[in-house]
């Protein structure tokens, strides 16, 4: 099903079991890739509104991949284009990417929302863009890929609580239904955050709702939800005339990261001079529009409304949305700088919380050793 802005529909995106899957099929998954060129037509219509293109290999799926070209790297993107993605269109709508010293750079919409790690992991695509939770599960299952840089260095996700239910605060929520989308990760947070603000997570009613995280709260059907983002689902609840009580995850005993990042091919950066300079270029134009996003969120949106589509949002969804969004931008290390002790941090409380069952160092899943000025 497709995630819609106004439906509030999100996949699950950080799924253990799905790369799992990768780690165990790698062969299978090259394969697949070599023979579906076809694609689907909603993944070929998907992928054509975020690449703006309407050629074949723009179009087809994210499973059609080709072998990357170093000059023209393809960056298979987490989900539909949308208000995460502010600063990678303003990049490639200002020539960032090309004055970095690339010939260009095709941005496309996956036809899952593992695939990126999966594809890039095998070499299929250059780049790709992912969550940090995702990471991590990757790096303790020997997938072959390492963040390089944080695109959005803060949680985004958010516990929403629903201005109709009368509660001011978390402790409110015993007895309560909850919605989520049934993700194990999103299940870890909100048990921490619980637990936190002295609630036992077993005295709440915590449902995967179907008809999406927006309906949900919006019928009344639960009280609050997690997995839902500050700027997208807050925005579009506040746009739909309900405002929610907002709790940041990090805020709540939940180590903080980095809600989206971009990964690359871990082996390829060590022993493929050219390929290391590649993402180093395509750092370094994404670091110019990170900058004008953040300078001029106008701009921001001007680049994201032509791409958006797909994804069901509204003029008025990105106008609020993207500000909020630039905003979370700012990186207090600098662009696209990782912390590895929050990292590690975040590593250690998945492996307690069962979410992965190995440790992970740090150095295992980011470096920063590819941005501007390292």
């Amino acid at each position: 099903m497709k995630y819609s802005a106004v439906a509030g529909l999100r996949p699950q995106r950080r799924s253990p079991a799905v790369i799992a899957l990768a780690a165990a099929g790698v062969t299978a998954t090259l394969a697949l890739a070599a023979c579906s060129s076809s694609g689907s037509s909603s993944s070929s219509s998907a992928a054509a509104a975020a690449t703006g293109s309407s050629s074949p290999a723009a179009s087809g799926s994210s499973s059609a991949a080709v072998a990357p070209d170093p000059a023209n790297p393809t960056v298979l993107l987490d989900w539909f284009p949308n208000p995460d993605h502010a600063s990678l269109y303003m990049a490639k709508t200002q020539g960032d990417f090309t004055k970095a010293g690339l010939s260009g750079v095709t941005l496309q919409a996956p036809s899952g929302s593992q695939d990126a790690l999966k594809l890039v992991s095998t070499g299929a695509m250059a780049l790709g863009i992912s969550y940090e939770p995702n990471v991590v599960t990757a790096a303790s299952q020997g997938l072959d890929v390492e963040a390089v840089a944080a695109l959005v260095p803060t949680p985004l996700n958010t516990l929403l609580i629903s201005s109709k239910s009368g509660l001011t605060s978390i402790k409110g929520l015993a007895g309560k239904k909850i919605g989520t989308t049934g993700d194990p990760v999103e299940t870890a947070v909100l048990n921490t955050i619980l637990k936190k603000n002295g609630v036992t997570p077993s005295s709440t009613q915590q449902i995967a709702v179907s008809e999406g995280l927006i309906p949900a709260m919006l019928s009344g059907n639960v009280q609050a939800i997690i997995g839902g983002y500050r700027n997208v689902e807050a925005i579009q609840l506040k746009l739909q005339g309900q405002t929610p009580v907002e709790y940041k995850v990090e805020d709540q005993g939940v180590p903080t990261y980095d809600e989206l990042v971009v990964v690359a091919q871990k082996s390829k950066l060590a022993s493929d001079p050219g390929y290391a300079a590649m993402v180093r270029d395509f750092l370094a134009g994404l670091a110019q529009g990170d900058a004008a996003a953040q300078a001029s969120p106008s701009a921001a949106i001007a680049a994201l409304k032509p791409v958006v589509g797909a994804g069901g949002y509204t003029d008025a969804d990105i106008n609020a949305m993207v500000p909020v969004t630039v905003a979370d931008y700012k990186n207090p290390l600098g662009f696209g700088q990782m912390s590895a002790s929050n990292w590690q941090a975040y590593a250690d409380w998945m492996l307690a919380n069962k979410l992965i069952t190995k440790a992970v160092t740090a150095s295992e899943a980011e470096t920063d050793a590819y941005l501007p000025g390292n």
